[in-house]
C-alpha cells in the first residue's frame, strides 16, 4: 500500500513540477511576444496604410492619361490643387483617396 501511495505521490509531484515549468515558459514567451508587438505598434504608428497608398498611386496613374484633352482642363486643375494640398499636409490620406475617387468618376 505504501508503494502505491508513494508512487502516485511521486507521479503527482513530477507532473506538478513539469506542468509548472511549462506554464512558466509559456507565460515568459507570451510576455516577450507582447513586448515585441507593442514595440512594433509604436514604430509603425506614423506609417500610412500601405494598401491605401498603393490604391492612390493606381488612381493617379489612371487619371493622368485621361487629362490630355482641352475639355478636361478643370479636372486637371482640381487634381493639381489636390495633390499640392496633400503634399503640404492639408488633406488627410482617407480624404485624399475619397477626392481622387470623385475625380476618377468624372474622368471615366
Amino acid at each position: 500500500m505504501e508503494a502505491i501511495f508513494s508512487s502516485s505521490l511521486f507521479t503527482f509531484s513530477f507532473f506538478l513540477v513539469v506542468g509548472s515549468v511549462i506554464v512558466y515558459f509559456i507565460l515568459k514567451f507570451d510576455k516577450q511576444q507582447r513586448q515585441k508587438m507593442s514595440k512594433l505598434v509604436a514604430e509603425t504608428r506614423d506609417v500610412q496604410p500601405l494598401l491605401m497608398a498603393k490604391a492612390i498611386n493606381h488612381k493617379l496613374k489612371t487619371i493622368k492619361p485621361e487629362l490630355n484633352s482641352d475639355s478636361r482642363r478643370d479636372i486637371a486643375k482640381q487634381l493639381d490643387e489636390l495633390v499640392a494640398a496633400y503634399d503640404r499636409g492639408q488633406v488627410t490620406l482617407p480624404d485624399y483617396c475619397h477626392k481622387l475617387n470623385s475625380l476618377l468618376s468624372m474622368v471615366a
